[in-house]
């Protein structure tokens, strides 16, 4: 199987943004470099006690090397592929540029294709830098959790 594991990290452009190709626009696909996954598992999940739930199962890739989730299938509830999902990932130090995770280089996913199977629609996903608002990438950082994940900060962020 080929996954984008590593070298996901776009240190080229100032807020790691990613350049794409493919479809009528050239925007469908990120570029990504792929690398060879010499042993994969698979897992099928079924939902339980949920009859109407949105998908009847899925099927999700790991890496058996490391663990780690390289793809994800799901199925409607017809059992017909619904959507596809693939991700790609990186140490986010690249020459003399990196992003610091305390006193090491930052890991994380890089970027996110969500394929919809039934009605061809691409969406695409990417851990940039910053975006409006003021908003920027940080890790290890314990203030995060006032500032995003409280009852009141979701309230105010909400009415922004």
């Amino acid at each position: 199987m080929l996954a984008a594991i590593s070298g996901g990290w776009n240190a080229a452009h100032d807020n790691w943004e990613h350049t794409t190709h493919g479809g009528p626009k050239g925007k469908t696909f990120w570029d990504t470099s792929v690398e060879l996954v010499p042993e994969a598992i698979v897992v099928e999940a079924e939902p339980v006690l949920f009859p109407r739930a949105p998908v009847s199962k899925k099927h999700v890739w790991f890496d058996a090397r490391t663990q780690l989730p390289i793809a994800m299938v799901t199925f409607d509830r017809r059992g017909q592929p619904f959507h596809s999902f693939d991700g790609a990932y990186g140490v986010y130090q690249s020459g003399d540029r990196r992003f610091m995770d305390g006193a090491q280089p930052y890991w994380s996913w890089c970027h996110v294709h969500v394929f919809d199977v039934q009605s061809g629609d691409m969406t695409r996903l990417e851990q940039v830098h910053t975006i409006s608002g003021g908003h920027s990438t940080r890790v290890n950082d314990p203030s995060i959790y006032d500032k995003y994940l409280t009852s009141a900060a979701l309230m105010r962020l909400g009415n922004g």
